[in-house]
């Protein structure tokens, strides 16, 4: 065994996976997260992945001489998968991976395949198909590209999900779960590095051949993207309760195409008694307040509800809720809250959950900072 600088970082990103797979399943048993489980998965594939070229650095053969053309590599193969899996049981606490959703594995079950059926064969007949057949038509190079065809399918349902995610909680949460939110954004971006690392290898290897010495600042790559999704993963907790589901096609068509469902007495009907309720009630400064807890109150299904305040206000349920929100929050400062109160507490009074949710709230429906706001609107206390 040879152990030097290059083996040294492929033995860190290793270890990074199996150490926070570990501590990732052991959450998902403590608390019964579904989506820490499909996390721990995907880090440790990423670790996996780096065994071959590790093995290579440390003089270790024993994958090519006694396993010769088995499927020790290929995992990037299970990448996207586990990916998508991942985004489905973050956005739904509810959602469990199913038999149906192992087709998303065909290309890497195809390729396990490939190589299991060349490899049972014996070293000899494997080291002849190696050389002569699978390198001379570059067949693992064709799996490559096909994995790059497959993230343009992939990172499309990616966005179109996490758009119609950003709709839904908009019209389900007074408050939106940014946590949520923040982590796919920032999967989305360490993933978008991951796939052009992939895509380097491979033109890589076609062009100036496998060499060591230079593949291996991709595999440095993958290091990097390892320790993002393992830290940023296990210290973004998930949210306790998300029930989104996406929406089929089908049924978005038939809502684009189909006549709102209330008629214009009715929507002038609904809109007074929901701002009624809005007034009187002020559920808005529960900063945990949803649309499923109006939906109750009104006894009327929350589909039907979301759809009605947009029609009756022309805004979705955050933008509603926020609002109101926004204008508790002037009335205070203008009767001289800032006197008795800091800025943030005022806003924490009127049912905003952080800083930044507020700061961005405000500059939307006023169009200026709340700083701002005060310099150019001297009140009581503001000095």
């Amino acid at each position: 065994m040879i152990l030097n600088g290059y083996a040294l970082m492929l033995w860190m990103a290793l270890f990074q996976a199996i150490l926070f797979a570990i501590l990732l399943l052991v959450r998902s048993y403590r608390q019964s997260k579904h989506s820490d489980l499909l996390l721990a998965l995907l880090v440790l594939i990423l670790g996996l992945s780096t065994i071959p070229h590790l093995f290579g650095w440390l003089g270790i053969a024993v994958l090519w001489n006694d396993w010769t053309f088995y499927p020790w590599n290929g995992l990037e193969l299970a990448v996207l998968p586990t990916a998508f899996l991942f985004l489905q049981s973050r956005l739904n606490t509810q959602w469990r991976v199913s038999l149906k959703d192992l087709r998303l594995y065909c290309l890497y079950i195809v390729y396990v395949f490939c190589h299991l059926a060349v490899a049972v064969q014996g070293k000899e007949f494997a080291k002849w198909w190696w050389f002569e057949v699978n390198n001379r038509y570059n067949i693992d190079a064709v799996f490559s590209f096909c994995n790059v065809v497959l993230f343009a399918f992939h990172i499309r349902r990616f966005f179109k999900t996490y758009n119609a995610y950003q709709h839904w909680s908009a019209n389900r949460y007074s408050n939106l779960p940014l946590l949520s939110i923040s982590w796919i954004r920032s999967f989305l971006i360490a993933y978008f590095i991951f796939i052009a690392i992939d895509v380097g290898l491979t033109v890589m290897e076609l062009s100036i051949g496998a060499q060591y010495d230079k593949m291996w600042w991709a595999y440095l790559g993958n290091l990097a993207l390892t320790y993002h999704i393992s830290l940023y993963g296990f210290y973004e907790k998930p949210p306790a309760e998300v029930f989104f589901e996406m929406p089929r096609a089908e049924n978005e068509s038939e809502k684009a195409t189909d006549k709102p469902p209330f008629s214009p007495a009715e929507i002038s009907d609904w809109r007074d008694k929901i701002s009624r309720y809005l007034n009187s009630e002020q559920p808005y400064l529960n900063p945990e307040l949803r649309l499923s807890e109006l939906a109750q109150h009104f006894n009327i299904n929350i589909s039907l509800l979301s759809t009605l305040i947009n029609l009756c206000f022309e805004q979705n349920f955050n933008d509603l809720i926020n609002t109101y929100r926004i204008e508790a929050f002037v009335q205070k400062i203008e009767t001289g809250a800032l006197t008795q109160f800091t800025l943030l507490s005022i806003a924490f009074d009127c049912g905003f959950n952080s800083k930044t949710t507020f700061n961005r709230v405000f500059k939307k429906q006023l169009g200026l900072a709340p700083s701002d706001f005060l310099k150019k609107r001297p009140v009581k206390g503001a000095e």
